[in-house]
């Protein structure tokens, strides 16, 4: 048995040196430094080794002061030097470990040094063991034989295990912050109960004989128990404080985030709607058409656009365009594509050249791979004649007669789809009284809330009007109805759903010379 005690104590001496070491690299540890260094460094500036330096350092003074001779051995001390040294070796060994914590919070340059204090103090709880020792050195006062020894070895280990899984996890937690915390909340108390525990410990057993001398150890075990699981329910409380404070900033921050991306969003769309032409009737001098567009983006910004001009005094050129995607990415190239379009229709001779060097020019560094379809038409006023190009757009539709049908053409692949691309030109002739109404997938693919599509065949019908065409929109004319009409119809279809695509038209009705 006496074999078996002191494997027990070499096992419980290396524990009691590596505990330090793993609590403090478990806490502070930030990867910069040195493990090995760390380790000597809790080694001779831990509990275990500060605890014996101060030990034989106070009964060196005593016995010098009291004249008493220096021995290894308690039995040749009475008692009274006994208490006193102990009582004067607890608050030297609790100075040295504010001293030392200090030493290790600047080496690892750690935010809450005290909290190293706190990790040593914790620890040093567990060396009750060696208190014990001493105090079995004064024989039947304390010592009960091995099988008691055995038993405070395992609450010994078994404390230390606690105190690292409970204790040292949470506080970790706390560390791994970084946010200032008040330090003094964790140092007093442990220090209070280093002094109390320790003292009482030895005093407690030294006096009290073989019938209190179990109840002694169990009423001190029992008090190391809670207290580790007191500081193990305050951590967590903190960390859980940390973590609502830390939630209520983060929702703060994305807030305010939130309402940055609004406020910059709104400008955004500002931006876009302003690059667009929004004045209707754009021509009020002209009375041989109307023309009216609107756009209405599923987000705040989006991917449609239309545009038109008049580059001579009979030739009006109009464009439909719907780039793929949605949000900025889309709005940023519809605005380079709008861009490009405009000055090369300015310039060609045909929607095909439009379309052929737009293309060449989008393609180049289109590394999100974006495209855009589009309808584009080159109008002669004078005679009816439109001159037309689709890069993979849906088809207009032409009111005629109160009648209408889509005007179908070869589309040519989309813009930004494929270098080298040739569009080709066709024709469209125009009557007096004719309507040409050009949309985006957003019209005939909205959707109602059991994902019902708006479809072709319901925009047709609804165009097909007959004789009942719809009252003039003011100054806008027939083409501003027809648009309102459109638009009030998807409106009561989805029924209130979430718009999940831009929806863009363009209507121009043709009326002649008169």
């Amino acid at each position: 048995m006496n074999f078996v005690d002191a494997v027990l104590d070499i096992v419980f001496l290396i524990f009691l040196i590596i505990l330090p070491y793993l609590s403090i690299k478990k806490c502070f540890w930030k990867g910069d430094k040195s493990r090995v260094g760390l380790f000597f460094m809790t080694l001779f500036l831990g509990p275990l080794f500060l605890y014996n330096v101060t030990k034989l350092l106070t009964r060196i003074a005593l016995c010098l002061i009291l004249r008493k001779p220096v021995s290894m051995n308690m039995l040749e001390y009475d008692s009274g030097f006994a208490v006193l040294e102990m009582s004067i070796c607890t608050c030297l060994y609790i100075v040295m470990l504010f001293i030392s914590s200090e030493i290790i919070g600047k080496w690892l340059n750690a935010m809450n040094r005290r909290l190293v204090t706190f990790v040593l103090l914790m620890n040093s709880v567990i060396l009750s063991l060696l208190i014990r020792k001493d105090v079995s050195d004064f024989g039947d006062a304390w010592f009960m034989g091995s099988i008691l020894n055995f038993a405070m070895d395992a609450v010994v280990f078994i404390s230390g295990i606690l105190m690292y899984r409970f204790v040292i996890t949470a506080l970790a937690r706390l560390t791994d912050r970084e946010r200032s915390v008040n330090a003094k909340l964790f140092v007093i108390p442990p220090v209070i109960f280093t002094l109390f525990y320790h003292v009482f410990s030895f005093v407690a057993g030294f006096y009290m004989g073989k019938e209190g001398t179990l109840l002694t150890i169990i009423f001190s075990d029992i008090i190391m128990f809670l207290f580790i699981w007191a500081f193990y329910v305050i951590i967590m409380n903190i960390n859980a404080t940390n973590e609502a404070i830390e939630a209520k900033d983060l929702a703060a921050q994305m807030a305010a985030a939130e309402a940055r991306i609004e406020a910059d969003l709104s400008i955004a769309k500002s931006i876009q709607v302003s690059a667009l032409p929004n004045t209707f009737p754009p021509f009020p001098e002209r009375k041989d058409f109307e023309l009216f567009a609107s756009m209405n983006t599923a987000k705040e910004v989006g991917g449609d656009f239309y545009d038109f001009y008049m580059p001579e005094q009979d030739t009006l050129d109009f464009l439909i365009a719907d780039v793929s995607g949605k949000g900025i990415p889309a709005a940023m190239f519809m605005m380079r594509g709008k861009t490009i379009i405009k000055a090369l229709a300015e310039n060609s001779q045909s929607p095909a050249e439009v379309f052929t060097d737009a293309n060449e020019k989008l393609c180049e560094g289109n590394d999100a791979e974006l495209f855009i379809t589009a309808w584009i038409g080159f109008f002669d006023l004078k005679t009816g004649m439109v001159h037309v190009a689709n890069a993979g757009h849906n088809p207009p539709v032409l009111i005629r007669g109160g009648k209408a049908e889509y005007v179908i053409l070869k589309p040519g692949l989309m813009l930004a789809g494929m270098d080298g691309t040739v569009y080709k030109d066709h024709t469209l002739q125009l009557q007096k009284g004719d309507i040409l109404y050009l949309y985006t997938d957003g019209v005939t693919e909205a959707m109602d809330a059991d994902e019902n599509q708006y479809g072709e065949d319901r925009l047709l019908s609804l165009l097909s009007f007959g004789d009942n065409y719809p009252a003039p929109s003011g100054d806008n004319g027939i083409a501003g109805a027809v648009c309102g009409m459109v638009s009030a119809d998807i409106e009561r279809f989805v029924q209130g759903a979430e718009q999940s695509d831009d929806i863009t038209m363009l209507c121009i009705r043709y009326l002649g010379e008169e």
